[in-house]
């Protein structure tokens, strides 16, 4: 029986796996992606699994906003933080001061330094969207609102529909690895886990664990794993039967292939990042300096541009949110703040932006049991110094309940910035051209602003 023959994209990726892999060794490999990178460029997505709550994140610290805040979250509802614990930045564009959760002290230090921006009330949306149309039907709502999978998937998909599996960090894979076809790297890493951003229509992502060993199971035996890793590849060289195994081989190979490059990376002694996460040797801590290190090494892979997806986990803090919530963002302060150390050390702070992005914030009116409720837009924040930082971008919510941004009493904020809004604003710093950015934003069109203006 004869076989179809192999599509022509993955006829090319198999052709450069096995150039990637088993016909060169690792030297010679390492000598063919290192072909260096100038122009060289990152963007770090920072995903806060749960549902931050950005109304204790930030809260306003002069004396009119913070009674307003207290009076919805008095002392008593157990998640009220005190205004002298606040940790106090004067947005430049703004006539009145924010402050910081206490745990924040870090970030407050950047933003005051101006390398790091505040979106305000960044939520995924159908369409612009205002009170009375989603209470009357007229406007359309992402589909399960407040649903924590749905708007996961929202949000990393930038499509409200829920119909969408590919992410907009994988969809700007496809167009930036289609760029520059020579280099066999992957545009994409996603570390420990495949979110949905990090999905793409061709582009392969590269998964890696937050720890130095990246390869078959080790087994403390040099040789062994050697020659095992050999074995493997004479396996992956039998003749193939059909087209699925033309894919699954071509994919094995080029997770071998890129095993091979990123494991010596990864274990380098001599790494000038490592050093900078120290005192951050947490579940972030850990995934950021493993960015920082595949970012050190960026002319090894030959990468001109490149995207990061990380994960931090335990947002739905339903009950007792205050400690919990301290001691993630406490986290994640730490973490953000070591990796723009890290990037500073290497000359590389203006060439690498991050952001931190959540499939809702939570509602303003406290739950019963010291927790906050799902809710929809929230706080993003950008750092790096390609932000112009030092400010709040978009518009931040009216926090009446019942207010016209409240869909329903509970204090749950409409968003006013999409999340196509605020992706296309750092995918255009990145490079994406302005013509690929419909296929990156599928519903950009939707929305009159394109560019927050928060990127140099």
């Amino acid at each position: 029986m004869s076989r179809a023959p192999i599509p022509s994209p993955i006829r090319r990726r198999l052709l450069q796996a096995m150039v990637a892999s088993g016909i060169v060794g690792f030297a010679e490999r390492n000598r063919a992606l290192a072909q260096g990178a100038p122009d060289y460029r990152a963007l770090v997505c920072v995903f806060l699994q749960g549902g931050n709550d950005g109304e204790n994140m930030l809260v306003r610290y002069d004396t009119t906003g913070y009674k307003r805040y207290a009076a919805v979250r008095p002392p008593a509802s157990s998640i009220n933080i005190p205004q002298a614990q606040l940790v106090p930045i004067q947005p430049a564009n703004l006539s009145v001061p924010y402050g910081f959760h206490p745990a924040c002290a870090p970030l407050q230090q950047l933003f005051d330094q101006k390398r790091l921006a505040v979106v305000a009330n960044v939520g995924a949306l159908a369409a612009p969207s205002a009170k009375a149309g989603l209470e009357d039907g007229n406007t359309p709502r992402p589909a399960n609102l407040f649903s924590h999978p749905n708007m996961e998937l929202a949000v990393q998909s930038a499509d409200a529909s829920g119909f969408t599996r590919t992410g907009w960090g994988g969809r700007a894979a496809d167009k930036l690895e289609a760029m520059t076809p020579q280099v066999l790297f992957p545009a994409m890493t996603s570390i420990n886990r495949l979110g949905n951003y990090a999905l793409a229509h061709a582009a392969i992502p590269l998964t890696v664990p937050d720890n130095p060993w990246f390869s078959l199971n080790g087994s403390n035996d040099f040789d062994y794993d050697v020659a095992r890793d050999a074995a493997m590849r004479e396996i992956l060289a039998l003749k193939r039967r059909n087209v699925y195994e033309d894919v699954a081989q071509v994919l094995a190979e080029e997770g071998l292939s890129a095993a091979s490059v990123v494991q010596p990376i990864l274990q380098s002694t001599t790494s000038a990042v490592r050093p900078f996460f120290a005192n951050a040797n947490t579940s972030l801590g850990r995934q950021l300096r493993t960015i920082a290190q595949l970012v050190e090494a960026r002319e090894q892979v030959g990468v001109r541009r490149q995207l990061f997806f990380a994960q931090h986990a335990g947002y739905d803090t339903h009950g007792g949110q205050l400690f919990t919530h301290h001691a993630l963002l406490a986290e994640l302060s730490q973490s953000l703040a070591a990796f723009q150390g890290a990037m500073d050390a290497i000359g590389l702070s203006g060439s690498v932006t991050t952001f931190t992005l959540s499939e809702f914030g939570r509602t303003f009116k406290p739950a019963s049991n010291a927790g906050t409720d799902h809710g929809w837009g929230g706080y993003a924040m950008a750092l790096g110094g390609a932000v112009k930082g030092g400010a709040f971008y978009g518009k931040l919510p009216d926090t009446t309940l019942d207010g016209p941004d409240d869909l329903g009493k509970e204090g749950r904020w409409i968003p006013t910035t999409s999340i196509e809004t605020f992706g296309a604003t750092m995918m255009r710093w990145l490079g994406v051209p302005e013509a690929d950015l419909p296929y990156v934003f599928p519903n950009l069109a939707a929305f009159a602003v394109k560019d927050l203006g928060f990127m140099a």
